[in-house]
């Protein structure tokens, strides 16, 4: 029994000598594995940081980009409206030209009604004494002033329909007698 126990003690140093050396050894593979994880988070932190920056570049790349498009189209928007406000600006010109045609019309008819009046009274007057010159002068005279009243009577009815027309009451029927 001794002979067995001192076997047994024997075998049990030699099994404690062994888990001691594997202990050792697995502190050691433990260390390599702990030296080998912290490398490994180095290089996984390093290659994070890089891939962050390279896809930052690539975001900020691609934003200056959309921007840069952005301002094209913006510029190209302010030309248009450039052409646009240029061009209302000559319809506004032309409509007011064309709203003032008719002032034009009028005050250059009354002025031509006012000296032909002038020169039609000058000349019926002038007949040097023939009395019946005198009067079929001064009957040619009165067909003029009656044919210049109608005229000034017909051009303010016009005026007074294209300002009715102006002020929104609708359009005026044209001639007056197809009213329906």
């Amino acid at each position: 029994m001794i002979a067995e126990a001192q076997m047994n003690r024997a075998a049990t140093a030699s099994a404690t000598e062994k888990l001691q050396s594997l202990a050792e050894d697995n502190q050691k593979l433990v260390s390599q594995v702990g030296g080998a994880v912290q490398r490994i988070d180095k290089r996984t932190e390093e290659r994070v940081e890089k891939a962050v920056e390279q896809v930052a570049g690539e975001a900020s790349a691609t934003m200056t980009a959309n921007l840069d498009a952005s301002n094209e189209r913006a510029e190209r928007i302010m030309q248009a409206t450039a052409k646009l406000e240029a061009r209302q600006l000559w319809s506004a010109a032309a409509a007011m030209c064309l709203a003032l045609l008719p002032v034009v019309v009028v005050v250059a008819g009354l002025w031509m009604g006012i000296a032909g009046l002038i020169a039609g009274a000058q000349w019926a007057l002038d007949v040097d004494g023939s009395v019946w010159l005198s009067i079929g002068r001064w009957l040619v005279f009165a067909v003029g002033l009656a044919g210049a009243g109608y005229g000034l009577f017909a051009s303010a009815r016009w005026v007074a329909r294209l300002v009715e027309t102006w002020k929104g009451r609708g359009m005026p029927n044209w001639p007056s007698w197809r009213k329906r």
